[in-house]
């Protein structure tokens, strides 16, 4: 009986010698910094990406996908010496972006989480910013991320071009009493209408669109979102004048056909594959405002 009994206290022993450290919840870098990969609760991806949860929002909650959007609460120190150089919590407010929008060592990480999970991740340089760094981070430097995953927006389902409409409206004809014409040059063709009483995107609003831009001139394309499958997420005034001034124009579920003259597009200079003074006509679906 004294040998079991000793037996028994020895691998009670050793199950407590086995169990993580308690972490400190109101500042997790208290007890996670600096990181020390041998601890029980460390869980390493065959990238190298390292992470300890620290709380477990809903076990059956969403875990987000490649192409949805995020929003998180976060806080990031240099591995080497702790020191901060972003924190959504010191600005008060979440941060949102699309989960292929991040350094590696993050989008792999998101994909790792559900809604309302707390961790800390510990991401080596070459799943980071590497040997070039950034500003506020050194060249090859390990970084640790405390990250809360508060919501997930899932992407909207791909869609596909309305073949029919580029076949009635192009080549473009100002003429047709469908086009539609602004005092700046702009023409349009409503295709399909959304809610009335939606909300126009304001100037600084990021949009969630579909497109597809062809050459006026020759039909040819020459970029697409519903190519790609995924919809393209940007600020309504970081774009071409034309585009400008037609998204606040239109409202959630709207899709038009849209005519830009050079002068509302890349005028004279031209970009990448769209040579100077190249009128152009896109489709357009504007699924959200965010």
């Amino acid at each position: 009986m004294i040998r079991l009994f000793i037996a028994a206290a020895a691998l009670t022993l050793a199950a407590c010698t086995n169990q993580a450290p308690e972490i400190n919840m109101e500042d997790p870098y208290a007890s996670l910094y600096p990181w020390d990969e041998t601890r029980p609760d460390v869980q390493t991806t065959e990238s190298g990406l390292q992470y300890v949860i620290i709380r477990q929002g809903d076990e059956d909650g969403e875990m987000p996908k490649p192409r949805d959007r995020v929003e998180v609460m976060y806080d990031g120190r240099l591995g080497a010496d702790g020191t901060k150089f972003d924190s959504s919590y010191d600005r008060g407010a979440p941060a949102s972006f699309g989960v292929t929008q991040v350094i590696p060592g993050w989008i792999e990480g998101l994909q790792l989480m559900r809604t309302g999970d707390e961790f800390m991740f510990y991401i080596p340089s070459g799943l980071a910013y590497g040997p070039e760094g950034r500003p506020g981070i050194p060249p090859d430097a390990d970084l640790m991320f405390r990250v809360e995953l508060l919501s997930i927006q899932k992407a909207p389902p791909a869609r596909t071009t309305d073949s029919e409409a580029w076949a009635r409206y192009t080549p473009w004809n100002s003429d047709d009493q469908a086009v539609i014409k602004t005092g700046s040059g702009l023409e349009y063709v409503i295709l399909e209408s959304g809610d009335p009483s939606g909300t126009a995107p304001a100037p600084g609003k990021t949009v969630v669109v579909y497109y597809e831009g062809r050459f006026a001139s020759t039909g040819e394309m020459f970029d697409s979102a519903y190519a790609r499958g995924e919809a393209a997420l940007f600020p309504a005034d970081a774009v071409i004048p034309g585009w400008v001034e037609a998204l606040a124009l239109m409202r959630p579920g709207d899709r038009w056909l849209v005519h830009i003259p050079s002068e509302l597009a890349y005028g004279e200079a031209g970009k990448g594959p769209i040579p100077p003074d190249s009128a152009l006509e896109f489709e357009v679906e504007l699924l959200d405002v965010l």
